[in-house]
């Protein structure tokens, strides 16, 4: 049984490496670029040595980001087909990368079949009782004839609304659906079967919201749906808060939490470098953290990460003279940590971007030739080749 202690390096296929001349990235190219990341050769000095990747959304999406899913059981064909990403699996295998694809399921796409299906039926409807024998949908989402909040309506009904706590084009999954759970426990296992070494979950603090609990005990169900059938897979869950909420998470049993206290301009790895903390805090702290994760999850193996697709580049973080050095310290704290370190691709280059999420997802720097670099308009923009 494997340990699942390894380094990853996160991947936004989109900007990374285009393989077909379209301007977008694939998964033709990410494979392309392999030994960049892990040639597979212990000896070798010149690629980075990372033994797992952890895949941004690659299913279809109307979205560039594609965090909202029209099909869990496709790739976009923006990155390309199903037998490039088996070829990128394979390729993987060989180097001893274990992949982790994004998941998410507490939203899909408001043009996901089972969305539109179960809006057509609410429209028929008007004012009635849905029957969920005449459309299971109508169970898979949360739809209401009251406008709560977070909630949006039903295009072309004056009756019915839908929870969509990020925008309208998300709407939230009722994951206490047991049909639906069905259908995930189907979704995990078809890209387990492919090869897949585990998820991301994303936006887990969300899948019931204001509900610390009941997403502990969907996560819960999930991690044991998983590890049943395959318990070298590995998970890993984004609870955005602070330590004091996403401790208790542990007590799903799920592999990872993503250590957000350490992460970002104002973690503790920052304030440290910065001088604003004691580095004698740091190493305190990671010494408490053993005991308080393991105080839910005894098993549990930390997932620290410095910085990720939604926040600023870390290199934007520092000012003057030090301030290549400062990146670089901050980068080897965030790798010194216990667990599975994460690494947002271009950071080890001092890639810099902040504000707009199209900015802090910009291209992977392939080349030193300024007319590669992309325009920030997303219809201009041309990844680099």
């Amino acid at each position: 049984m494997e340990d699942n202690y390894r380094t990853y390096y996160e991947v936004f296929v989109y900007s990374f490496y285009d393989g077909n001349g379209d301007g977008i990235g694939d998964l033709k190219g990410l494979t392309k670029k392999l030994d960049y990341i892990n040639d597979g050769d212990p000896v070798t000095m010149d690629d980075l040595g990372c033994n797992g990747i952890w895949l941004m959304p690659v299913m279809p999406s109307p979205t560039y980001h594609k965090y909202d899913t029209t099909d869990y059981y496709s790739i976009d064909p923006e990155y390309g087909t199903m037998e490039d990403f088996e070829a990128f699996l394979s390729a993987c295998r060989e180097r001893g990368i274990k992949v982790i694809m994004d998941l998410a399921l507490n939203h899909t796409s408001s043009e996901h079949p089972w969305f539109q299906e179960a809006c057509s039926y609410l429209k028929e409807l008007g004012d009635g009782e849905p029957d969920p024998g005449e459309c299971p949908y109508v169970l898979y989402y949360n739809f209401s004839k009251e406008k709560k909040s977070g909630f949006s309506p039903v295009k072309g009904s004056d009756i019915w609304y839908y929870e969509a706590q990020f925008w309208d084009g998300m709407p939230d999954l009722n994951l206490y659906n047991e049909e639906l759970r069905a259908e995930i426990e189907k979704i995990a296992d078809f890209w387990l079967a492919k090869g897949v070494g585990g998820f991301r979950l994303d936006a887990a603090k969300e899948y019931v919201t204001g509900a610390d609990g009941s997403n502990i005990e969907i996560l819960s169900w999930f991690n044991d749906v998983v590890k049943e059938k395959y318990p070298d897979a590995y998970l890993v869950a984004e609870v955005f808060s602070d330590m004091a909420v996403y401790e208790k998470y542990y007590d799903s049993g799920i592999d990872s939490l993503f250590d957000f206290d350490f992460a970002n301009k104002d973690g503790i790895i920052a304030k440290v470098v910065k001088g604003n903390t004691p580095a004698s805090f740091y190493s305190q702290r990671l010494q408490e953290i053993e005991g308080i994760f393991s105080a839910h999850n005894k098993d549990y193996i930390d997932a620290p990460f410095y910085t990720n697709h939604d926040m600023g580049r870390s290199a934007g973080y520092y000012a003057g003279e030090g301030s290549e050095a400062q990146t670089k310290l901050a980068g080897a704290m965030n790798l010194m940590m216990s667990g599975s370190a994460f690494i947002y691709y271009g950071e080890e280059l001092g890639m810099k971007g902040s504000g707009k999420d199209e900015n802090k997802r910009a291209p992977m720097y392939f080349s030193s030739d300024p007319s590669a670099v992309c325009a920030e308009d997303r219809q201009t923009w041309m990844i680099l080749r």
